[in-house]
C-alpha cells in the first residue's frame, strides 16, 4: 500500500472515531436540560452542569495535546475514546443533580482530546491541504449532530437515561474501531524529549497559554474563536429550554432541530469549505460564517415562532460551519510542525473555557432577563468575533518549510 493510500486510510479511521464519538455527545446534547430540569435544576444550574463538561476540557485539552507531543497520538485518542464510554455510563444511571453532574465532569475530562484528533490530521496532512483535513474532523463534528440528536430525541420517550447506553455502546464501538485499525502519525524524531511531570501537568496548560499566546499570528485567531465559541455555546444552552418555554416543545423536537443544524454544518464542511478556503482565505470565510451565525442566533429570540426558528437555525448551522474550521485551519497554519498539539490544545482550551463562560451568562440571562435578551447577548458576541477577524492582521507567515523544520519562533 503506498504512503498516500496508507494516509488515507488513517485519515479516514480518525474520521470514524470521532463520528462515533460525536453521536455520542450528540445523543446527551438535546437532552440534557430536560434531563437537568426534570431533576429539579433552574435554567442557571442547567447552565452549570452543561459548563461542567467544558470547565475539565479547559483543564485537561492543553494536557492532552503536550502528552501526545511526548508519547504519539494514538495512545491518548484510546485512553479519551475508553473514558467516553465510562461517562456516557454514568449518565444513563444518574438519578440526581450530583450524578448527573459527575458524568459531565467525567465527559469533559475525556473529551478534552478534541485537539490531539486535530494535531492528528496536523501530521497527516501537508499545509496546503490543512484545512480539507481539519474539515474532516468538522464533518464528523456535523455529522454527529446529524445523527446523535436524532437518536437521543428519538429514544427519550423511553427515559432519559437510556440514550447514554446507546452513547456509551457507540463510544466503546470507537474505541475498538481506533485499536485495530488506527496507526500512529507521530514519527519518534518529531516527539517532545522534555519531561513530563506531576508540576508540569499542574501548571502546563498556563505556560502553554502564556507560550502560544505572546506570539500574535496565534493569539488573534484564538481570541475571535473564544468570542465566537462562546456565543454559540450560550445558543446551544438556552435553545432546548427556549423550545420548551415559550415553544412548547420537547426533547424530541429539541433533537431533530438539532440535526437539521448538523445536516447542514457538515454540508458545509464536508463539501464547501475546502474549496472556499483555497479561493478566499480563512479570514474571508471566517467573517462570512460569524456574521451569519451571529444573525441566526440574534433572529432567533427575536422570532419566537416555529419557523422563524427553523429559518434561523439553517443560517446558524452555515454560519458555524464556515466560522470553526477556517479559524481551527488558520490556528494550524500559524504554528510549527513540532508544536500542533501544544497550539491546537491551547485552543481547544480557549474554546473549552468559552464553553464554561457562554452556558452559565447564557442559562442566567434566559432565566432572569428572558429567551430574547439571551439569544441577544450571544449574537453580539458573535458579530464581535466576525468584526475581529475580518479587520485582523494577515500576520506573519513564514513559508511552510519553515513551520516544518520549526526554524520560527
Amino acid at each position: 500500500m503506498s504512503a498516500r493510500k496508507t494516509g488515507s486510510v488513517a485519515l479516514g479511521i480518525v474520521f470514524l472515531t470521532v463520528f462515533l464519538d460525536l453521536v455520542g455527545f450528540g445523543i446527551v446534547l438535546p437532552l440534557l436540560p430536560f434531563y437537568a430540569t426534570n431533576l429539579g435544576a433552574s435554567p442557571f444550574e442547567v447552565g452549570l452542569i452543561i459548563a461542567s463538561y467544558s470547565g475539565m476540557q479547559f483543564l485537561f485539552a492543553p494536557i492532552w495535546g503536550s502528552l501526545s507531543d511526548r508519547y504519539g497520538r494514538r495512545p491518548l485518542l484510546l485512553v479519551g475514546l475508553f473514558g467516553s464510554a465510562v461517562s456516557y455510563l454514568v449518565f444513563g444511571l444518574a438519578n440526581s443533580l450530583g450524578v448527573l453532574l459527575l458524568s459531565r465532569v467525567i465527559a469533559g475530562i475525556m473529551g478534552a482530546n478534541i485537539p490531539v484528533a486535530q494535531a492528528y490530521i496536523a501530521d497527516s496532512t501537508t499545509i496546503e491541504r490543512r484545512a480539507r483535513g481539519m474539515g474532516l474532523i468538522g464533518a464528523a463534528f456535523g455529522l454527529g449532530f446529524i445523527f446523535g440528536p436524532a437518536i437521543g430525541g428519538g429514544l427519550s420517550p423511553w427515559g432519559y437515561g437510556v440514550p447514554g447506553f446507546v452513547a456509551a455502546g457507540l463510544s466503546l464501538t470507537a474505541a475498538t474501531a481506533a485499536w485495530r485499525w488506527l496507526p500512529e502519525s507521530l514519527a519518534p524524531e518529531n516527539r517532545v524529549r522534555d519531561g513530563f511531570g506531576i508540576l508540569s501537568a499542574v501548571t502546563g496548560r498556563a505556560r502553554a497559554a502564556t507560550r502560544v499566546l505572546a506570539r500574535k499570528r496565534l493569539r488573534n485567531p484564538i481570541g475571535v474563536f473564544f468570542l465566537g465559541t462562546m456565543g454559540f455555546a450560550g445558543f446551544t444552552t438556552i435553545f432546548p429550554l427556549f423550545l420548551e418555554n415559550p415553544l412548547g416543545l420537547n426533547a424530541v423536537h429539541a433533537g431533530g432541530m438539532f440535526a437539521l443544524v448538523g445536516m447542514v454544518s457538515a454540508g458545509v464542511q464536508g463539501a464547501l469549505i475546502g474549496p472556499m478556503v483555497e479561493r478566499y482565505g480563512e479570514r474571508a470565510n471566517a467573517a462570512l460564517g460569524g456574521t451569519l451565525l451571529s444573525a441566526g442566533v440574534i433572529s432567533m429570540g427575536l422570532g419566537q415562532s416555529i419557523l422563524a426558528t427553523i429559518l434561523s437555525l439553517l443560517a446558524v448551522g452555515v454560519g458555524w460551519g464556515l466560522l470553526a474550521p477556517s479559524l481551527q485551519s488558520l490556528v494550524s497554519r500559524r504554528a510549527k510542525a513540532n508544536e500542533q498539539g501544544e497550539v491546537l490544545g491551547v485552543n481547544q482550551s480557549a474554546s473549552a473555557l468559552a464553553r464554561v463562560i457562554g452556558p452559565v451568562t447564557a442559562g442566567w440571562a434566559y432565566g432572569a432577563l428572558g429567551p430574547g435578551r439571551g439569544f441577544l447577548a450571544g449574537g453580539v458576541l458573535i458579530a464581535a468575533a466576525a468584526a475581529w477577524v475580518r479587520f485582523m492582521p494577515a500576520g506573519d507567515l513564514p513559508a511552510p518549510d519553515d513551520f516544518r523544520t520549526g526554524a520560527v519562533e
